[in-house]
């Protein structure tokens, strides 16, 4: 029997590169790591809709059964549609309830050619990134990480 650990990848509608990225990184990765050693990550994101407001309910409770969550931002928290601040503090309240699954919370952030600096409001990135391949690395980094944590 495997231990299976959900794994929600929060992304701005800019990203929706990465998060389809997410899912194949995620099916690698227990592939050639995990699977070894009896656990699974399961990928849990929000697919590309113009305004997960009508969602949040289902968004929240799925940031609730997750142990793990990823935030990706660039510039700020995006518009008001798709804005992730506060399934961001769910995330860490979460976190830091001991009833709840949710291990860990991280923020990648991708570094835009010529974009504007990030918001004062964001929260400190665990790594950056501005390519797929750094992206790559970044994610394999956090799975490593938390594959080690739970064997």
């Amino acid at each position: 029997m495997y231990q299976m650990h959900r794994v929600f990848c929060a992304t701005p509608w800019e990203m929706e590169a990465e998060r389809i990225l997410f899912y194949d990184l995620i099916g690698k990765f227990n592939e050639t790591e995990a699977m070894s050693k009896r656990v699974l990550f399961v990928p849990v994101t929000l697919p590309s809709l113009n305004d997960k407001r009508p969602l949040q309910y289902t968004v929240d409770d799925n940031i609730r059964q997750c142990r793990y969550y990823i935030l990706l931002l660039s510039e700020d928290w995006g518009p008001v549609e798709r804005n992730f601040s506060n399934d961001y503090r769910l995330a860490l309240a979460c976190a830091a309830d001991p009833a709840l699954p949710m291990q860990d919370v991280a923020v990648l952030f991708k570094r835009l050619p010529a974009g504007p600096p990030p918001a004062a409001s964001l929260p400190e990135p665990a790594a950056t990134f501005s390519s797929a391949a750094e992206f790559s690395e970044c994610l394999n980094r956090l799975l490593s990480g938390w594959l080690e944590s739970v064997i």
